[in-house]
């Protein structure tokens, strides 16, 4: 069993240590996931940034003060808030999500993908034509347009994801370091593909570069394997970040926003 001194862990990690232990107490007492949602800060520019690392978790009655130019995103279990200083701020809210939210969110987070990226799947994964701008509609689909670090709950059922499915379309994914080239095909109106796991093996570390026949430019992604698949938002965005894998954050974290405006101090 691998121990760990106090004193192996550099107080640069201290915050984050001490979420990770707080979050691993509370499974272990079997709180539920609604119980384990206090408030976590997802986003922090500014001054202040230092003082509310991301991954810094907040009491209910906890009380941020920030200068100008700060801008903190805290997450909570009815969505995020942004933040802005110079000002003091109280996060003893009592808004809790409804429920067609809170079963939109479940939809989000879970990993269920292979079996709904066959072709012609579009409604039974979730996802419609519409004239709006597409949004990725779960935070394990691999965006084709976004390059960069991104976790992965299961290999076997990573599905890529595209945001223009008017018409069909084919992406090339290419191993850089042997060159291996590999098709895959979407047809008109489906956004969905699953990963070829075969020709293309996924491992943490590995990258791959994404050239899409309808996206502007290719995209070079880092893959990083979570081992499971996170089941509620505090450990979603744990792995998140622990991991750097930003684009995924972001998506969790505008999913949640909903649109609202940034609070002033």
């Amino acid at each position: 069993m691998l121990s760990v001194k106090k004193s192996a862990v550099p107080s640069a990690n201290m915050s984050k240590f001490l979420g990770k232990a707080a979050l691993a107490v509370a499974l272990a007492t079997g709180l539920s996931s609604a119980a384990l949602a206090q408030n976590m800060v997802v986003r922090s520019t500014g001054p202040s940034a230092s003082s509310y690392p991301a991954g810094t978790k907040l009491a209910n009655n906890a009380r941020i003060t920030l200068k100008n130019l700060d801008s903190v995103t805290v997450l909570s279990k009815s969505g995020t808030r942004v933040l802005r200083g110079p000002g003091t701020f109280s996060l003893n809210r009592t808004t809790r999500a409804n429920a067609t939210t809170t079963a939109r969110l479940e939809r989000f987070i879970t990993n269920r993908g292979s079996s709904r990226a066959r072709t012609g799947a579009v409604r039974s994964a979730g996802v419609e034509v519409a004239t709006a701008a597409p949004k990725n509609p779960n935070l394990w689909f691999l965006d084709v347009t976004k390059g960069g670090k991104f976790c992965v709950a299961n290999p076997d059922t990573l599905v890529l994801w595209r945001p223009d499915y008017t018409g069909s379309a084919t992406a090339s994914i290419v191993e850089p370091t042997g060159g291996n080239v590999t098709e895959v095909e979407w047809r008109k109106g489906n956004p969905l593909k699953k990963w070829p796991t075969a020709e293309a093996p996924l491992s943490s570390g590995a990258k791959y570069q994404v050239i899409g026949s309808n996206v502007p430019q290719a995209v070079e992604v880092n893959f990083v394997l979570l081992g499971k698949t996170p089941e509620n938002l505090d450990e979603a965005a744990v792995a998140l970040i622990e991991n750097d894998c930003q684009s995924q954050l972001d998506l969790l974290v505008d999913t949640l926003g909903g649109g609202s405006d940034p609070e002033q101090g």
